[in-house]
């Protein structure tokens, strides 16, 4: 060979080893990237056997335990920690496939890894929270639903652990430590409700009552008391409504007007509006002591146009009321009712207040013929009324609910 062709030999092989090192590095890529989309997507091409095939192992491992049962995923997990020993996922699927598979001492000694390795993954948080409730360790279980629903609050699961951890008083007064924070689930625990029984419905309701006021705002309240009102669970809604929306435990709820809001559909035992156009309902003395409402009926006839439910013993009771900036003679044409139904036969005007200008009152006998009453204010036609200091008392040691 000459001296001029030994160069060019030796250029080719120095290209050729760069093609085989770039097609090389091209292969690596393409195994890096269809490993790192098939944690995304695990039906995606994938392979497994080279060192860093921890997305590929876990693919596998999941495809397995619903194909094929989970013993048969083991092996694929186990190679998944191998690619990534400190992915708390990789562990926990190891866990779960042992679990189902009921390899119950193996499966405790993933979890116990996975544990420590963070608490950020569904599963090791309802292995430690089905450990700590076998153990009757409402405190730690309620740890791990709240770490779990933290992260999920809509958790498909949701629904059946508070369930079983609000099946006891124990576990109740647990869970409402955990909610006195305040955390996100919160409100979809009281907002989430349309398929509960009754018995998950009372059991949220003493959730409620034992975490205290302070947690679910007014609006969340008022979904849940409805809930409560169109199952006949009266007294619960009640309850539940004075702690979160009630500034005391007066009779009526919002007597001043002081959360009224022409604006906002209104639901449980707020006041509710005649939602007809002949019905004109204003707001007056905003922000003052004087607050007020101003009504009128445009119709020919007489109309309910605010009324509120009321939940009350059986017993004697006293409305009182005042007409601000009203002539005497006109405030006689609002007229109330207290009972049932809404019923404008019943109805009856108020009664001067002879020590007190602009006061009227009138009493009301409750038995026990339904279990809330409607409290309906009757306006006749053509009258320019002003409402205001709505409050019902009992009468010779009657009481509200």
């Amino acid at each position: 060979m000459s001296e001029a062709a030994a160069p060019g030999l030796l250029g080719r092989a120095k290209q050729g080893a760069a093609v085989v090192g770039l097609l090389l590095l091209a292969g690596l890529a393409l195994l890096s990237g269809s490993d790192r989309q098939s944690r995304d997507f695990p039906n995606s091409p994938s392979f497994v056997g080279w060192p860093y095939d921890t997305g590929a192992a876990r693919a596998k491992a999941a495809n397995a335990f619903v194909r094929s049962g989970p013993a048969s995923a083991i092996a694929f997990a186990r190679r998944s920690i191998l690619s990534d020993p400190i992915s708390v996922q990789a562990v926990s699927l190891l866990g779960r496939s042992e679990l189902y598979a009921q390899q119950l001492t193996e499966a405790q000694k993933a979890f116990e890894v996975s544990g420590q390795l963070g608490w950020r993954d569904p599963m090791t948080q309802i292995y430690w929270l089905d450990q700590a409730l076998q153990g009757s360790d409402y405190k730690v279980a309620s740890e791990r639903l709240d770490a779990l629903l933290r992260q999920s609050p809509d958790d498909e699961n949701r629904d059946r652990f508070l369930a079983v951890m609000a099946a006891t008083p124990e576990g109740r007064a647990a869970l409402a430590q955990r909610l006195k924070l305040a955390p996100q689930w919160a409100r979809v625990m009281a907002v989430n409700i349309s398929d509960l029984p009754d018995d998950q419905l009372q059991q949220r309701v003493d959730l409620m009552l034992k975490t205290g006021p302070g947690v679910w705002d007014c609006a969340a309240t008022e979904m849940f008391a409805q809930k409560l009102i169109n199952q006949g669970l009266l007294g619960e809604a009640q309850a539940v409504w004075r702690q979160n929306c009630g500034g005391s435990n007066a009779l009526v709820y919002d007597g001043r007007f002081e959360r009224f809001d022409t604006l906002k559909a209104t639901f449980g035992f707020d006041w509710q509006v005649s939602n007809r156009g002949d019905a004109e309902i204003a707001m007056v003395g905003e922000g003052t002591a004087d607050r007020s409402l101003a009504l009128e009926v445009t119709a020919t006839v007489t109309l309910p146009i605010v009324r509120q439910l009321v939940v009350l013993k059986p017993g004697r009771y006293r409305l009182t009321w005042r007409t601000p900036a009203t002539d005497p003679a006109i405030a006689r044409a609002l007229q109330v009712s207290l009972g049932c139904k809404n019923d404008l036969s019943r109805a009856l005007p108020g009664q001067v207040r002879v020590d007190q200008p602009g006061m009227w009152s009138q009493d009301f006998t409750v038995d026990a013929s339904c279990p809330a009453q409607q409290l309906v204010f009757w306006l006749a036609p053509r009258a320019r009324i002003r409402l205001g200091d709505v409050a019902l008392t009992p009468i010779g040691g009657s009481g509200g609910a």
